[in-house]
């Protein structure tokens, strides 16, 4: 398997992985739209080949085939009267092919990306995890429940 940078031509194999993790979102949640318009799709993948993006995208790939990505931005928290100077790494999708989990998939991939993150300055991770979502993905890396939150200092 090999994990790298998403690249332009990849968006056709992202975005069945992504349209599939967003129909679980509004199956499970009702504040998701059940029909998201590909619009966002696009204004994200536009957002991420812009120079100087926020936005990071891995794909991994095996025998040149695209089976799991992750998506994360990063935030500045410069000034703020409550919380100190921070970059914070929000990684905010990852999905994986269903026929690659319960395969160590997920795990390298958010390994990849943490250290991405890492390189870029970040000082904390944190994902969400939408409470139907019954995996405990996130504890089985050393993320720590802060509220809905999971975080990880680094």
């Amino acid at each position: 398997m090999n994990i790298r940078l998403a690249q332009s031509l990849d968006v056709k194999f992202i975005l069945p992985l992504f349209k599939e993790l967003d129909a679980k979102h509004y199956r499970n949640s009702v504040d998701v739209k059940n029909n998201i318009n590909d619009e966002r799709y696009l204004v994200l993948f536009d957002n991420f080949f812009k120079e100087n993006s926020n936005l990071i995208i891995t794909v991994a790939e095996d025998n040149e085939e695209i089976i799991a990505f992750a998506l994360s931005k990063i935030t500045v928290v410069k000034n703020n009267f409550v919380f100190r100077d921070s970059l914070i790494g929000e990684i905010l999708y990852l999905a994986v092919d269903k026929n690659y989990k319960r395969m160590g998939v997920a795990t390298q991939i958010m390994s990849d990306m943490e250290d991405r993150l890492k390189s870029k300055g970040v000082d904390r991770l944190e994902t969400r995890v939408f409470s139907f979502n019954d995996e405990t993905f996130p504890e089985k890396i050393n993320y720590k429940p802060k509220y809905t939150v999971y975080e990880k200092y680094i």
